[in-house]
């Protein structure tokens, strides 16, 4: 599960990191009503908000649903709809009132308000603070949860660690299933219904095992880069000069735009499906963003085979594929390197993706 999660952490990381857009609301589906209490003003949004950015703080009421990304992301205001997450950081304050689900993809997810439907939580930490409210269930996969708060009904868990108050009583109103791979003790009061322990269970493969899986993986990686190979080959010759071409004459250019394409296009994915007009057209870009990504390592290993081919002055297909399927396999086997492979791996990936959209828009004559 560790490793799940520092993967999962690192994409985050490296997302949110590098992107700072942030999408305007429409000024025409806003309003201003004053608070009685505190006489002050207070801003209604009558519509959903899709927010994107470094830190983003929402203090005023939404009567709709949140789609927000960040590296830190602070509710505080009434929310009538579902809020959607993806952030390092997410912080429901206790003057924050949800009345909807909330679904959440963060590092550190920390709720001091109330929640009126369901909490749905991705991430490494979990905290519901004594002021904290969750009206129905929570469903979460996290590394370390304290639950300090409220729980009306049912905890779902999977975790490696639950801390409760030693004088704890009704944080779950409901029963508590959760999975670990140890047992907890909780405090007598705690948890109002039953509690229903899953051990998690560690795998151990024997030497056999790996030798066996790392043949499939490989029979499967390059029975792929054999037919990607083929049909350029044979179909499409010119693509491999381009390819060739962005790898070996252009770079630093395939970098960039690869690193750029590289976040930029999930952000850009994403937002069409949140506006709720084009989702049809943003799994298609993702898809298509996934199949680049698939056959990044047939793209390095066509340029490299084209350079050799070029240097040698071979002309026959047949060695061109062979020198591909070589490359093909070198890199292949570089990418399992202890620490190294793993950097490999990301380079084959992103530089990949940026000789594919380099190679697109790169005239006939090279």
């Amino acid at each position: 599960m560790k490793f799940i999660q520092k993967s999962a952490f690192f994409l985050i990381t490296f997302f949110l990191l590098f992107t700072s857009i942030t999408f305007a609301n429409n000024e025409s589906n806003v309003e201003s009503n004053k608070n009685v209490t505190t006489g002050e003003t207070i801003k209604v949004f009558n519509t959903d908000l899709y927010l994107g950015g470094q830190d983003i703080v929402v203090s005023d009421a939404v009567n709709g649903n949140i789609f927000a990304f960040g590296s830190s992301i602070t509710l505080k205001g009434e929310i009538l709809g579902d809020v959607f997450i993806l952030a390092k950081t997410l912080v429901i304050e206790e003057s924050s009132t949800i009345h909807g689900n909330v679904f959440v993809f963060s590092n550190d997810t920390i709720i001091k308000g109330k929640v009126n439907y369901d909490v749905y939580c991705l991430g490494q930490n979990f905290e519901l603070t004594d002021t904290g409210y969750i009206n129905r269930d929570i469903r979460s996969l996290v590394a370390n949860a304290k639950l300090y708060g409220t729980i009306k009904k049912d905890a779902f868990l999977f975790v490696d660690s639950i801390l409760m108050s030693d004088t704890a009583e009704n944080i779950i109103g409901g029963n508590l299933h959760y999975t670990s791979d140890q047992e907890f003790v909780f405090p007598e009061k705690a948890i109002m219904g039953n509690i229903r322990y899953t051990q998690y269970q560690r795998r151990t493969y024997t030497p056999g095992e790996i030798v066996i899986n790392y043949a499939k993986q490989f029979i499967s990686d390059i029975s792929l880069v054999i037919v990607v190979i083929l049909l350029a080959v044979f179909l499409a010759p010119k693509w491999i000069d381009h390819i060739n071409y962005a790898l070996m004459k252009r770079p630093f250019v395939s970098t960039g735009i690869g690193i750029l394409a590289t976040v930029l296009i999930p952000v850009f994915a994403l937002f069409l499906l949140f506006t709720g007009f084009f989702t049809t057209l943003s799994i298609i870009i993702l898809v298509l963003y996934g199949l680049v990504l698939a056959i990044s390592l047939s793209l390095f290993s066509l340029a490299i085979a084209k350079w050799l081919a070029s240097k040698w002055n071979v002309t026959s297909k047949g060695k061109l594929i062979l020198f591909a399927i070589a490359s093909s396999i070198v890199l292949w086997i570089a990418r399992l390197l202890p620490v190294l492979g793993t950097y490999v791996s990301l380079f084959i990936a992103v530089v990949g993706l940026g000789m594919f959209l380099t190679s697109a828009f790169k005239k006939k004559n090279i």
